[in-house]
């Protein structure tokens, strides 16, 4: 009893004042469920806000070497560029350069003139 007077002692010294919870937190201190439930839920949030900051890793596909505007693509660069290599990522909103990889749209939006345009100015820097 003594340890506890001179804990009450000591606090009012320091003049700190106990806590006191709400009666939500009071609420679900006394329901396990409860509280399993808003864990799960702060973790799910937390998670939902991890993957909206990370980055999304790009899922590249080989461009189909039937296709007409991927044959003539690829031509081109074993002609004029053989150190490229070639990856379609639909995520991708124009063709771009990286690190000996030529990474371009899906070959849908490619055929677009101005896709072409792009990919051609893009090649055209490399060289």
């Amino acid at each position: 009893m003594n340890s506890l007077s001179s804990k009450q002692q000591l606090l009012h010294l320091l003049q700190i004042q106990p806590l006191e919870l709400h009666q939500e937190f009071s609420a679900m201190a006394k329901t396990p469920e409860v509280e399993i439930g808003v864990l799960a839920e702060a973790v799910a949030d937390t998670k939902a806000v991890v993957e909206a900051v990370e980055p999304a890793v790009p899922v590249y596909s080989d461009p189909d070497a039937e296709l007409t505007l991927s044959k003539d693509v690829l031509v081109a660069l074993s002609e004029y560029q053989p150190q490229l290599q070639w990856r379609l990522n639909p995520a991708s909103t124009e063709p771009m350069l990286q690190n000996g990889l030529l990474v371009t749209p899906s070959i849908e939006l490619l055929q677009s003139a101005q896709q072409k345009k792009l990919l051609w100015l893009c090649l055209q820097q490399e060289s």
